[in-house]
C-alpha cells in the first residue's frame, strides 16, 4: 500500500477523533516514527511496509488504566468465586472454641524422663504451640494453663484432693466457654524403655470424640514416623468422663524411652507435634462438616459412619470366661496380670503362678491378701512380662465386704509411680482383675494411706469401686 506522509498524518488525526491536540506528537517525531515503517518509492513516494504505529497520550494512560481496572475487577470475582468453593473450611473451623489443656503443673511435674525432662514442662509447651495454630485459623482457644501451675489457688489440701479440684477446674472451662472441644496434652512413661509412640485417648460412649481421637491418631502416625499405635478408648480417665463436649487425651510420646525423651526436648519436634494436633482436629471438623450438612439433605443418613467396636458387657465377661478356662489352672494357681512385653503390647497379660496352701486358705481376706503380695512382688523370674506396681509398695490391709475388697496401699504406689495415663490405668486394672478372679470379689475399692478418692498418677480418681475391666486383656501364649 503506497501513500503519502501527509495522507498519513491525514488518517492519525481522523483517529484522534477531532482531539489531535491529545493525540498527535510532534511532526518531527512522528515522521521519525514513521520512516521507521516506510521505505522509499521509484515514484517518489513512501511504501508503507505494513507497519504497527502506537501513539501514546493523555487519553492512553486513562485508557490502559482503565483496562488494568478491569482484569483487577476480574481477577477479584474469581478469588470471591475460590472463597466461596473453599467455604466449607471457613465454615467448618473458623469460629470454634477449643479447650487446650496442657496437663499437670506446679507441685504436679507428671513423668519425668531419665534425663530430668519433665511432662509438665513439654506440655506447655506443645499446648502453646497448638493455640498458636488454632488462632491463626481463626479458632477461639482456652488455655487451662499457660505456666507452670495448677488451677488450686489455695493451700493446706492433700495431694488428692488439689488433684481433684484441679481437673475438675479444668473441665469446668469447657462449660464456662461453651467449647466445641476438648483437647488435653500429656506425656507418657513406663518402666520399660522400649515402650514408644504417641497416642490418643477418647471417651467410648462419645462417637464424635471417638472420631476426633482417630483424625489426631493418624496424623501423629503420618507426622511423626513409624507408630503402630491406634486411638483407643479410656473410660476412667477423669478428664474424658467427665467433659461435657468431645474430649480427646493425647500422649505425644514416652519419657521413658530415650529417644523419644530426645526427641520431645526440642522445639523442632514439639512444632511438629502441634501440627499434627492441629491437622488431625481441622479433619475432624471439616468432615464433621460435610457429615452435618449431609444429615440436613438426608435426615435417615446416620451422624456418624465409624464402626462401633464396643461389645455388650456379658459378651465380653463370656469371651473372658473361655479364655481363662484354657488356662487350666490347677487349685493352687493364680492368675495375675501384668503388663505385656512388647511396645505393641500395651494391654494386661496373665502370668498363672502358684502359691503354695493358698487352695486351703479357709480366710477369704487372708487369701485375697496372699494374692495381692504376689502380685507386688512382679512378674517372676525369666518372664517376659513388666510389672505394674512399683517398687516399695506394700499391702496394708485387705478387707471383703458384700463382694467388694476394699485393698488399701502405702503411699509408695503413688509416690514411686513412673506417670502415664495408660501406665496408670495398667496399674489400677491390674489389682482389679487380679482380685476380681477370686471366687467372692466383683468390685475392688483401691485406698492409698487409707484414703478413699485418691489418685496414683493424676489421671483416674478411685472414689469408687471398680469392676474388671475385660477390654485391657489379653491373651497369648509365649
Amino acid at each position: 500500500m503506497a501513500i503519502g506522509l501527509w495522507k498519513a498524518l491525514l488518517l492519525l488525526a481522523v483517529f484522534a477523533r477531532q482531539r489531535a491536540h491529545n493525540y498527535v506528537i510532534g511532526v518531527a517525531r512522528l515522521k521519525k516514527a514513521l520512516f521507521l515503517f516506510m521505505r522509499r518509492a521509484p515514484e517518489g513516494e513512501f511504501l508503507l511496509k505494513s507497519p504497527i504505529i502506537i501513539v501514546w497520550t493523555d487519553r492512553a494512560w486513562i485508557v490502559a488504566l482503565a483496562t488494568i481496572g478491569t482484569v483487577i475487577a476480574f481477577l477479584l470475582v474469581l478469588t470471591y468465586v475460590s472463597v466461596k468453593v473453599n467455604a466449607p473450611l471457613s465454615e467448618a473451623v473458623c469460629g470454634k472454641t477449643i479447650i487446650i489443656d496442657p496437663g499437670h503443673g506446679g507441685d504436679d511435674a507428671g513423668a519425668c524422663g531419665r534425663s530430668g525432662l519433665l511432662e509438665k514442662e513439654v506440655v506447655l509447651d506443645i499446648g502453646l504451640r497448638l493455640a498458636d495454630l488454632f488462632n491463626r485459623a481463626a479458632v477461639y482457644t482456652v488455655l487451662t494453663r499457660s505456666t507452670d501451675n495448677d488451677l488450686v489457688e489455695s493451700e493446706g489440701y492433700s495431694n488428692a484432693n488439689r488433684k481433684r479440684l484441679d481437673l475438675e477446674s479444668r473441665v469446668k472451662l469447657a462449660s464456662h466457654h461453651n467449647a466445641d472441644l476438648y483437647i488435653s496434652i500429656h506425656a507418657n512413661s513406663f518402666p520399660e524403655q522400649v515402650w514408644s509412640g504417641a497416642q490418643t485417648f477418647y471417651y467410648s460412649k462419645s462417637d464424635e470424640a471417638k472420631a476426633l481421637a482417630v483424625a489426631i491418631q493418624k496424623e501423629l502416625v503420618s507426622r511423626l514416623g513409624p507408630n503402630l499405635r491406634k486411638a483407643k478408648a479410656c473410660d476412667d480417665y477423669f478428664v474424658l468422663r467427665n467433659s461435657t463436649v468431645p474430649a480427646v487425651l493425647v500422649e505425644v510420646g514416652f519419657l521413658s524411652n530415650p529417644r523419644e525423651e530426645a526427641l520431645l526436648a526440642q522445639g523442632d519436634y514439639r512444632r511438629q507435634v502441634a501440627e499434627a494436633v492441629f491437622y488431625g482436629t481441622v479433619n475432624y471438623l471439616v468432615d464433621s462438616y460435610k457429615k452435618g450438612r449431609q444429615k440436613e439433605a438426608d435426615e435417615s443418613r446416620p451422624t456418624s459412619d465409624l464402626p462401633r467396636e464396643s461389645m455388650d458387657i456379658q459378651n465380653d465377661a463370656s469371651l473372658y470366661s473361655r479364655a481363662k478356662a484354657a488356662l487350666n489352672l490347677d487349685v493352687d494357681e493364680v492368675a495375675l496380670y501384668f503388663a505385656g512385653p512388647t511396645n505393641f503390647d500395651d494391654d494386661l497379660m496373665p502370668e498363672v503362678r502358684k502359691i503354695p496352701g493358698i487352695e486351703a486358705e479357709s480366710n477369704w481376706d487372708l487369701r485375697a491378701s496372699r494374692i495381692v503380695q504376689e502380685l507386688i512382688k512382679g512378674p517372676s523370674r525369666g518372664s517376659v512380662l513388666c510389672p505394674t506396681l512399683p517398687r516399695g509398695t506394700y499391702l496394708r490391709s485387705l478387707k471383703i465386704i458384700d463382694n467388694i475388697a476394699y485393698v488399701d496401699f502405702s503411699k509408695e504406689l503413688m509416690e514411686n509411680h513412673w506417670g502415664g495415663s495408660r501406665a496408670e490405668e495398667l496399674t489400677v486394672y491390674s489389682i482389679v482383675n487380679t482380685l476380681t478372679d477370686v471366687a467372692g470379689i466383683k468390685a475392688v475399692q483401691i485406698l492409698i494411706e487409707g484414703l478413699v478418692s485418691s489418685t496414683i498418677a493424676g489421671h483416674i480418681f478411685l472414689d469408687e469401686p471398680l469392676s474388671p475391666n475385660f477390654d485391657i486383656i489379653e491373651f497369648r501364649q509365649f
